[in-house]
């Protein structure tokens, strides 16, 4: 479905208008009030309180972006631990101890 050029709401099927500019570019609007505010009153839907355009901008729709973010699962990074350079160590033996055999 498209959305509306003006408010961005979703236009459903049977309902709206279309409109073509002589240039080829085609707008959807949902309502007769969309249509007049963007081409006849040549408003920006930024300044319209009432449109999805406005919202977005001056952040008021806060509650859906925050369940997306609680959504994510928070991956932490484990910090890389350097091995020295060099020789390695082998274990010590203990050195082994002769039984004297006494008869």
């Amino acid at each position: 479905m498209p959305k509306c050029a003006f408010c961005g709401n979703q236009v459903e099927k049977g309902t709206g208008k279309l409109f073509i500019y002589n240039s080829g570019k085609s707008d959807y609007f949902c309502t007769n009030k969309c249509e007049k505010n963007l081409l006849v009153l040549k408003r920006k839907p930024l300044k319209i309180r009432w449109t999805e355009a406005y919202r977005k901008e001056h952040k008021k729709d806060q509650k859906e972006e925050k369940v997306e973010k609680k959504a994510e699962p928070k991956v932490e990074k484990v910090p890389k631990v350097e091995k020295p350079v060099g020789k390695k160590e082998e274990p010590k033996e203990e050195p082994k101890v002769k039984e004297n055999k006494e008869k």
